[in-house]
């Protein structure tokens, strides 16, 4: 009579579990290397771009929106305002969070933490009206969250050449808050730190504190007058009226071109209004 089968790792097929793990963690350690590195680019690709011109308009705008989230200016704008906003909205399972949970997650000290490197595509025609012109959106992009996709409409890039640093200044707004979008809280796999609305919603769902500023807007808005102060367009001490003049829930693109004769960049009477909060 024979006795029980022995069973080897080999043949139990453990082996093959084992061999998986091992894989992911190694190529969880080498998304975060690379995805975190200081030197790391700004972009994976940018594509259809309609001439060599506008590419580099376009490298030029990521490099600059990039290098500011990652800046000690940024860090320090964003702490300062605590006490104007002690509740954000970051994502669905963190609707309190504070600007000094912000500033941890974009340096992205959470373990595991990166900025998924963006995929860039540039849409809209280049003249006349077309509503893909307005539109900004980036999320999750292909190989599983390995990458993110951002997606920019031309409107984008005309405010960038404009003479008026304020009016280009929004342009760095809208694209470090696409750049919020694509900080995941994973190295494998997509886990956004912060999120607000889906297309074709109007406002986000379940927000257990309405009104509250909406972290990827606020990084947006410190972003957008941290550039202005690198550029002595406004001083330290202005930051805080204007990330509230471009706004902290939703985004006043009628305002870009308010300040085109040098005005303060402060609220004022005559402004175009807020849209509602999201």
């Amino acid at each position: 009579m024979e006795g029980p089968q022995r069973t080897s790792l080999w043949s139990s097929g453990l082996w093959a579990v084992i061999a998986a793990v091992i894989m992911i963690v190694w190529v969880a350690r080498e998304n975060i290397a690379e995805d975190t590195a200081t030197d790391r680019g700004p972009f994976k690709s940018i594509i259809d771009a309609a001439s060599a011109a506008e590419r580099d308009l376009v490298e030029t705008l990521l490099t600059e929106s990039f290098g500011v989230l990652r800046s000690p200016a940024f860090t320090r704008n964003l702490l300062s305002l605590g006490d104007r906003y002690p509740v954000i909205y970051a994502r669905p399972d963190k609707q309190d969070a504070t600007v000094a949970d912000l500033a941890r997650e974009i340096a992205l000290e959470p373990l595991g933490s990166r900025y998924a490197p963006a995929m860039v595509q540039i849409i809209g025609r280049q003249d006349g009206p077309d509503p893909m012109r307005y539109h900004a959106s980036a999320g999750e992009g292909v190989g599983f969250g390995r990458y993110a996709e951002m997606t920019f409409g031309r409107l984008l890039l005309d405010q960038f050449r404009s003479t008026d640093l304020v009016e280009r200044s929004c342009a760095v707004n809208a694209t470090a808050h696409e750049y919020a979008h694509t900080i995941t809280l994973t190295p494998i796999g997509f886990r956004n730190a912060f999120t607000d609305t889906r297309v074709n919603q109007s406002q986000i769902p379940d927000r257990q504190y309405p009104g509250t500023p909406i972290a990827s807007y606020l990084i947006g808005a410190v972003a957008q007058c941290t550039w202005l102060q690198d550029k002595g367009r406004i001083d330290a001490s202005d930051v805080g009226a204007c990330v509230e003049v471009f706004g902290v829930s939703a985004f006043s693109g009628p305002r870009c071109t308010a300040f085109a004769q040098g005005q303060a960049v402060t609220p004022r009477p005559g402004l175009p209004r807020m849209p509602p909060p999201l």
